[in-house]
């Protein structure tokens, strides 16, 4: 390329504000942008240090509150401010530049979350916030369509309008639609089931999140309920085998690794698991689920995402109702995380989600199997479950914690425990039946035998074998 033509003019590179906006919030969900919104409250607590790293509940005393009508959008918050030298230089451009971190243990990465949510929301905005010195910055329509890249006014904030580490987005002007989800009362309750799911590990160390209207937050509308985890476990007096989660521990490509896999119910007798593959029933809490520093962003997923259906893995069906998995990757650096843009999805072609899901695909083989051994055995299956009880998150970590793992010989700075299993004492000496019999004809030996046209096939067959092999022995 020559330096040295002469230039006569400039040709205009930069995008129109409306296209860029429109590019901008056009793949993400309204429901992942308002997601995006709390992801900042929780950076904000990381960020000022606010969060008590070594206690049980960390997020304990922070919280934010979604107002949410067809009039408008409000979310307000107490998670330490915006820094007036972070909002200045960079809160409200369209990006984050190089080199300007959240703070260890965000998932801020590009520095467009809060802008993407108020465009993708309305036409006009107003952030109010207090950290060391308190502002407000107005949006408004005439900025929007001017595409001129202004910078916008920063006002003084009085002292009465916000508290110190508070934050306060006001969005009006809503689009026609989001007007529309705004006010419908079971959109609301689907974002509050979201809310439930996303931050479920994070509101569960404390963090309480209220979603309503302007009517049921005056009320006093309670705070959404984290969804738990938990898996079964039990204890054996002689040191055999038992009920006990598989538990793997280390570090992958500079990301910290926790995975706990096990069963969170009881297996399906033969009956149930009938009724499961007829009608598809509820497995609702079934699958893997996976958090990047603490946001969730698989839920109970059943799919190849998560190893199901892959390499010797089976798919997933009724049979596996039982089995679910939890998957936490932490890493100071947000960027070293297998995040999607929207942070609501897994990079799946990523190292480290790669490497986890081999192990993850280990932990699902194992339980699989255990429960096509113990299908056989459907009379036996109450054995199973003595002495057995749930354990949640923070004792699943405790044992870990406390337990003599073993090396993981493919990845040497990942640990795991692997537990033995019960094995039906039957396995070697019996054999399960399984036939297709008419209707009519089991009814007339449930008639017969019992005097109760409605007793179940499964006892009328197994009291028609036992006549049979009485007889046969005669």
């Amino acid at each position: 390329m020559s330096t040295d033509q002469k230039v006569i003019g400039e040709a205009t590179s930069s995008p129109t504000k409306l296209f860029f906006v429109a590019m901008l919030t056009r793949d993400i969900e309204l429901q992942d942008a308002l997601l995006d919104l709390l992801d900042n409250c929780v950076d904000g607590i990381l960020r000022s240090g606010g969060a008590k790293h070594n206690a049980a509940k960390p997020y304990q005393d922070f919280h934010a509150m979604i107002e949410l009508s067809k009039d408008g959008f409000i979310i307000e918050d107490n998670c330490g401010g915006i820094p007036f030298e972070i909002a200045e230089k960079y809160a409200f451009a369209m990006g984050r530049p190089p080199g300007n971190a959240e703070g260890e243990g965000t998932v801020g990465m590009y520095g467009i979350g809060m802008k993407r949510a108020i465009f993708k929301m309305g036409s006009e905005a107003r952030v109010e916030s207090r950290s060391d010195k308190g502002f407000v910055v107005d949006i408004t329509s005439e900025w929007m369509q001017d595409d001129k890249w202004a910078d916008l006014p920063m006002f003084e904030l009085s002292d009465d309008e916000i508290p110190a580490g508070g934050t306060k987005i006001i969005v009006t002007s809503l689009h026609p639609d989001i007007a529309k989800n705004f006010g419908d009362p079971e959109w609301v309750d689907e974002f509050r089931k979201a809310v439930a799911r996303h931050y479920a590990i994070i509101i569960a160390k404390g963090f309480e999140v209220k979603i309503g209207s302007p009517e049921e937050l005056a009320a006093g509308i309670g705070p959404v309920h984290a969804e738990g985890f938990q898996l079964l476990a039990s204890k054996s007096e002689d040191g055999g085998s038992v009920i006990e989660p598989y538990i793997y521990k280390g570090t992958l490509h500079d990301v910290s690794v926790e995975i706990y896999a096990g069963l969170y119910r009881q297996l399906l007798n033969a009956e149930e698991l009938e009724d499961e593959d007829e009608t598809r029933g509820s497995t609702d809490d079934a699958g893997w689920t996976v958090a990047c520093n603490d946001r969730i962003v698989i839920w109970k997923d059943k799919s190849k995402l998560t190893g199901w259906g892959e390499g010797t893995v089976p798919n997933y069906h009724g049979q596996f109702i039982a089995i679910t998995g939890l998957v936490l990757l932490s890493a100071n650096d947000p960027h070293k995380l297998p995040l999607t843009t929207t942070k609501r999805g897994i990079d799946g072609a990523s190292n480290v989600y790669l490497d986890a899901k081999d192990l993850m695909r280990e932990a699902t083989k194992a339980l699989t199997s255990f429960t096509n051994k113990w299908k056989k055995f459907p009379e036996q299956l109450e054995t199973l479950y003595k002495e057995s009880g749930y354990v949640d998150l923070p004792a699943l970590q405790a044992i870990s914690a406390g337990a003599k793992m073993d090396v993981v010989r493919k990845y040497p700075d990942v640990r795991k425990i692997e537990p033995r299993l019960p094995v039906p004492p039957q396995e070697k000496t019996s054999t399960r039946i399984s036939f297709v019999a008419e209707k009519a004809d089991v009814g007339l030996l449930a008639t017969k035998f019992f005097d109760d046209i409605r007793t179940k096939p499964g006892i009328v067959g197994e009291e028609a074998f036992r006549r049979a092999v009485t007889e046969a022995k005669r």
